[in-house]
């Protein structure tokens, strides 16, 4: 971060934090908070990470600047579900900028907060280091013991598991899938991610026809939590519920004490299996909507790609 002195005005300040409090700050309004020092990127950056603790402030009830210790800790732990480390720590350093240049005592220092930090770091860690790749021969090997099945569970996960390899979806991408964004076709359907749009397999596409005559939905997520009681709810998948998810794939297949299977795994396997068809990294990197080629280098095995598309990205965000 860069050193900018906080506000010594007091009716500057206080004009300030009305302003940043109230959300929707433009962007001519950080670039003189921060005193022209960031490009455009990092104060988009900035704008929209300090929008998502905004309306998480409003949703419930608490103000955001200055923000309490309390609701900063709660805050990560509500992330944390959805969000990566990285995106998570973007926005306590935005946080921790806003208060410092108001000269607010900054929340994000206080040991509860770090605290709940350092634990999230760890288990981010521990589990992009103990994904295992869940493959192709994988997915059919579930396909033929549940998609015979009446039970309204086994025909979710198998979607999950069967959509995620396919399209190689982020955890958080899974999660946001709206019924609104799967479009029947002649073909079959189409998942539409952000700006893509993806034709589905005839399996996968069964598995939605199968999907939506089980539950009747008609709007909200596509994919939900369902209770003991084999009933569907409104609620969408997160992430412990994805993980539980991937966590019996490994049960069904009773690898479950040499594999870890988790979100990740799937984009892992997927690349593997795509790299070992013929396609090369940029062709996996494009197909799994990575920015940088590095992380699908690593999935296969290229180290000296990885290495390179590393640096280079770093370089990239540098200049940022």
């Amino acid at each position: 971060m860069k050193k900018i002195d906080p506000i010594s005005d007091p009716v500057t300040a206080k004009n300030s934090i009305s302003l940043f409090k109230q959300g929707d700050v433009p962007l001519e309004a950080w670039q003189a908070l921060t005193l022209g020092l960031y490009r455009k990127n990092s104060l988009l950056s900035f704008q929209n990470d300090w929008q998502v603790f905004i309306e998480y402030c409003r949703e419930v009830n608490v103000s955001p600047l200055p923000a309490a210790v309390t609701a900063v800790r709660r805050f990560v732990e509500s992330k944390a579900t959805t969000r990566k480390a990285s995106s998570i720590k973007r926005y306590i350093i935005t946080i921790s900028m806003l208060h410092r240049i108001h000269a607010l005592s900054d929340p994000t220092r206080h040991r509860e907060v770090r605290f709940t930090l350092n634990k999230l770091y760890r288990e981010k860690a521990d589990e992009a280091g103990q994904a295992n790749a869940f493959h192709y021969h994988h997915l059919q090997s579930l396909h033929s013991r549940l998609s015979n099945s009446d039970r309204l569970k086994d025909i979710r996960d198998l979607l999950i598991w069967t959509l995620c390899f396919e399209c190689m979806l982020k955890r958080s991408e899974l999660a946001a899938i709206q019924y609104d964004d799967i479009e029947k076709t002649d073909l079959g359907y189409t998942l539409r991610i952000s700006d893509n749009v993806m034709e589905l397999s005839s399996e996968a596409s069964a598995l939605i026809e199968q999907w939506f005559e089980m539950t009747a939905m008609s709007e909200g997520p596509l994919l939900r939590r369902i209770n003991k009681h084999q009933q569907l709810g409104d609620a969408p998948m997160d992430h412990s519920s994805i993980y539980r998810v991937f966590r019996r794939a490994a049960e069904e297949l009773g690898v479950q004490s040499t594999l870890t299977f988790s979100g990740q795994s799937p984009r892992v396997g997927a690349s593997q299996d795509l790299s070992d068809s013929g396609l090369t990294i940029k062709e996996i990197q494009q197909q799994g909507r990575w920015k940088s080629p590095a992380m699908p280098a690593q999935y296969v095995g290229n180290k000296q790609a990885r290495d390179e598309a590393m640096d280079k990205f770093k370089r990239k965000l540098d200049k940022d």
